[in-house]
């Protein structure tokens, strides 16, 4: 900061773009000195509550706009019949393995002394074992007494009458945050700017899903599962509304699934893509019915790689605020991962904490270690190495800034998504001189041109799901557009950056 002032933001630095200005490099030096002294959870949540409180004045920012939001919206999930197709989907799987099958939850559990097959079940499909399905580990955080658990979140409308068509979006958001921190309140203003981009009418329900190290992964993936039931299925066995102030907790019909949009940034947009396999490869093989998903997702700075493995994620630059990495590349030894010299988000992900919440994952530091390598493997932590892409029937559009850290994990994932689903549309737009989840500062021009974007391709995807639109079709099949998008709002076509191969290198880079 005293070099930008001495410099009165004019000169280019590694620190500080010119084109940014005073105002846009201060909120970034200010960033960046709270993410990299961060050492723990509490410091994380601290740090995010603060911000939090003001998100009220935020708000000021659309005081001419009209706009309605419901927060602290609560339903109770019962988690064994929510999990009902999983399990049978893995029946097989966990028989062969001598877990029990039946029972209640509390006689669900992860065994306290893994063997090594039960381990390797969470592993990928590889060339030699085509068609496997990873296993998933049971829950390890609280559940109340009666099997049940709360899944918060807030309904956000657009309520202007503005003369354009009304619009039936129902933005399905998952916020971001390191799957630790952050919350729906946290990312209000920038979903509300959002649904009201899409007009009159759009509404938007942002899930509080389970954080970790309380509730480990799977957990998350079950709270968007569950979340997607409330739109859709709000009369579904596992939803139970929770009756507060004289009224129900429970949206007011049925959301058609066409409908919905699915959208997440950071570590919400990979469990954006975490709840698209989940239900084609869990859910659907044991639901009976076939299931109609969202046809539109929105993918903003997408954590993909749980490891942080690629280029970007280790720069020299400290342009973004993110802390990278993040996680240990699970091809690492032991000793590595005990090393990690900063907070490892990827671990308290996986694993839970052994002090803030123990759990059977945390039981040693042996154990800990082999639960984190298999996990980091599985196709719904890390899906733009292990996960077979192919039948993610949704059109998909992905944005991220050049000096975000995990453009590399975006930019990986876009490619494989339209290399294994010609028939649909895959667009990455990369925002030069932007940082990560740009879109979230207001004062940005380039996050109003970024939405702007987003609202055009969703509409156009939608469009021709309706129409069948044969022309939409051939344009997909020419695999991802990748577009350039300069500090000006200027769009070209091109691909940017370190190549696909060797992205695609870098997950098995001590090998």
């Amino acid at each position: 900061m005293p070099l930008l002032i001495r410099t009165q933001f004019k000169t280019n630095s590694i620190h500080h773009p010119v084109s940014w200005g005073p105002f846009y490099s201060f909120c970034m030096a200010v960033s960046r000195a709270s993410s990299g002294s961060v050492q723990n959870v509490a410091q994380l949540r601290m740090v995010s509550n603060i911000i939090t409180w003001f998100i009220p004045l935020r708000m000021v920012y659309l005081w001419q706009r009209n706009y309605s939001i419901k927060s602290n919206v609560m339903f109770k999930v019962h988690l064994e019949t929510l999990l009902q197709p999983e399990r049978a989907t893995l029946l097989k799987t966990r028989k062969a393995l001598g877990l029990n099958t039946n029972g209640r939850r509390h006689q669900h559990r992860n065994p306290s002394d893994p063997s090594p097959e039960f381990f390797a079940s969470f592993l990928p499909e590889t060339e030699t074992k085509a068609g496997r399905l990873a296993n998933l580990p049971e829950e390890s955080g609280p559940l109340d007494e009666d099997g049940t658990f709360t899944v918060r979140g807030e309904w956000i409308e657009a309520r202007e009458e503005d003369g354009r068509k009304r619009s039936n979006v129902v933005l399905l958001y998952l916020h971001g945050g390191g799957h630790v921190f952050c919350s729906a309140t946290f990312h209000r203003q920038m979903v509300t700017r959002l649904t009201l981009e899409f007009g009159p009418g759009a509404r938007a329900f942002v899930v509080d899903y389970r954080l970790s190290p309380e509730d480990p992964f799977p957990a998350a993936v079950h709270d968007v599962y569950a979340s997607y039931l409330y739109l859709t299925q709000p009369d579904h066995g596992a939803i139970s509304p929770v009756h507060k102030r004289n009224q129900w907790d429970h949206p007011l019909e049925p959301v058609d699934p066409r409908d919905i949009v699915l959208a997440g940034d950071s570590a919400g947009g990979g469990l954006a893509i975490a709840f698209m396999l989940y239900m084609r490869d869990y859910v659907q093989p044991g639901f009976g019915t076939e299931l109609i998903l969202p046809s539109t997702t929105i993918l903003l700075s997408a954590w993909t790689d749980i490891s942080t493995s690629m280029p970007t994620a280790s720069q020299d630059h400290s342009y973004c605020y993110v802390p990278c990495p993040m996680g240990v590349n699970p091809f690492a030894d032991k000793a590595t991962f005990e090393a990690f010299p900063k907070y490892n988000f990827a671990r308290n992900y996986l694993c839970g904490d052994a002090y803030l919440s123990p759990n059977e994952r945390t039981q040693s530091k042996d154990l800990e270690w082999e639960w984190y390598r298999h996990l980091a493997q599985h196709p719904l932590v890390s899906p733009v190495y292990t996960a077979n892409l192919q039948g993610i029937n949704t059109h998909t559009i992905l944005q991220a800034g050049a000096f975000d850290r995990l453009v590399d994990d975006t930019k990986l994932y876009a490619h494989h998504l339209g290399q294994a689903n010609p028939e649909r549309r895959v667009r990455f737009e990369l925002y030069q001189e932007q940082v990560h989840v740009f879109q979230f500062f207001e004062f940005l021009p380039m996050a109003s041109k970024a939405m702007k974007s987003i609202v055009s391709f969703v509409d156009s995807a939608r469009d021709s799901v309706a129409q069948n639109d044969q022309r939409s079709r051939k344009r997909a099949g020419k695999g991802t557009e990748w577009i350039v998008v300069d500090y000006k709002g200027n769009e070209t076509e091109g691909y940017e950056g370190t190549s696909i191969t060797d992205l695609d290198r870098c997950w098995r880079q001590q090998d």
